[in-house]
């Protein structure tokens, strides 16, 4: 069993420091331990007070820990003081922690300093020159250079200046840039390299830089390369955004077991389509809806914002002598028209969470109305409803053909609307 420390403060809201660490560690099936160096009383909305954990005690923990248990990877976080992070700096060197990460939290989310001005110098010339791994965001990266970074090329300059203060890596954290990139800089003192994913549109990105170290150093842990850990834990972070738990009044947090929910949610989703598939395949006149490359199935997550978070077959289905198949395993992050017109409908109607694009002829339109389908017609072009119908004509433009859309709250429940369907439309 890899074993990993955190040393940093205590979170009572549950969504950074100790707490979130010992959540991404779990997740990434290592052995957390840790040092608390403060406690706060914190929630969504900020922090409402610090209590430090007395210097000796923090000692004694350390002592406890890494004399018995050990580490194959450390992790720092908030500190409070030069004289803890003096205490910190000698343990790990007198038990040669090798594979410490550094994060150097100096500012919480709300705007509230966690580190002295006065303590700056002492992380720089004490705890960062035993760092395997530096990852700083880009206020802390302007605090530990004095001055300001505002741009990719920058943060490529500053990246090389934080590693001459100690650390043999550093990553230096793009979030704060504007624009619609998070955009992370890698810097190993020879080679740059970026890594860029999209903003995610959320409010629950509290502890980001805490999970996104936690997953550093449990790779690290695992005896990943730094660059590898550090490629692992983007797409870790990224799923844990993508999955923020949305609790409190504020910023919720990060999701560390994000990626586990996907795979999860994938598995079982990949066994609802199928059922689905079984279903239309048993309706025989559904082989008279289905738009040769075109018709697909689609489901999204609760709460579901980009097209990442919706699970389709990789390519459209297929009509085999009249037989219906799929081709492929579900995947997530589709990208096939018209996923986006699933993600509109969720926003106006949270329950709706399914959908089929079928072929739209006058007499399929006509078998809607038989059926009584609540029905809007629009532009292929359009994503955006006025309201979160049963059925969704989209007409024809140069670019696309007309399309017929069924919504559901499952994907059984699609079939079972398509079979319907397929029979008034025989029926006409």
């Amino acid at each position: 069993m890899y074993k990993v420390l955190t040393v940093a403060g205590s979170d009572s809201g549950g969504g950074a420091g100790i707490q979130t660490d010992l959540k991404t560690f779990a997740a990434l099936g290592v052995y957390g331990t840790s040092v608390i160096t403060a406690l706060t009383a914190q929630n969504t909305l900020g922090v409402h007070g610090i209590h430090a954990v007395p210097p000796d005690f923090i000692a004694c923990q350390l002592e406890a820990v890494l004399s018995d248990i050990s580490a194959d990877a450390a992790k720092t976080g908030m500190l409070g003081d030069a004289n803890v992070i003096s205490i910190v700096a000698k343990y790990l060197t007198k038990y040669r922690i090798r594979n410490l990460v550094v994060d150097p939290v100096m500012i919480a989310q709300s705007g509230q300093r966690l580190l002295p001005e006065d303590a700056v110098d002492t992380l720089r010339n004490q705890l960062l020159p035993l760092a395997m791994v530096a990852t700083p965001n880009l206020p802390e990266a302007e605090i530990l250079l004095g001055k300001e970074i505002s741009s990719v090329t920058e943060m490529v300059a500053a990246a090389r200046e934080i590693r001459r203060l100690g650390p043999r890596h550093v990553l230096l954290k793009g979030g704060h840039l504007p624009g619609t990139e998070m955009v992370d800089i890698f810097f190993d003192g020879k080679d740059v390299h970026t890594l860029s994913e999209s903003k995610i549109d959320t409010i629950n990105t509290h502890g980001t830089g805490c999970t996104y170290a936690a997953a550093i150093t449990a790779y690290l842990a695992k005896g990943m390369t730094p660059l590898a850990a550090f490629i692992k834990a983007k797409k870790f972070i990224t799923d844990a955004i993508t999955h923020g738990i949305c609790v409190g009044s504020g910023y919720g947090p990060t999701n560390p077991i994000g990626a586990i929910f996907k795979e999860l949610e994938l598995g079982n989703i990949s066994r609802e389509l199928a059922r689905a598939v079984l279903l239309l395949q048993k309706a025989k006149p559904v082989a008279n809806l289905i738009a040769a490359g075109q018709t697909n199935l689609f489901y999204c997550q609760e709460g579901a914002g980009s097209l990442a978070e919706i699970i389709s077959y990789p390519a459209p289905l297929l009509l085999c002598h009249q037989q219906i198949k799929a081709v492929g395993e579900p995947t997530f992050d589709c990208r096939l028209f018209p996923a986006e017109s699933l993600l509109a409908a969720h926003k106006k109607n949270s329950r709706i969470r399914a959908m089929i694009n079928l072929r739209h002829t006058p007499e399929i339109a006509s078998a809607i109305k038989t059926i009584g389908y609540q029905t809007i017609t629009q532009n292929t072009s359009t994503s955006i409803l006025a309201a979160a119908p049963e059925a969704l004509i989209l007409e024809d433009t140069p670019d696309k053909e007309p399309q017929l859309i069924l919504f559901a709250e499952t994907v059984e429940e699609v079939a079972e609307k398509t079979a319907a369907l397929a029979r008034s439309f025989c029926g006409c």
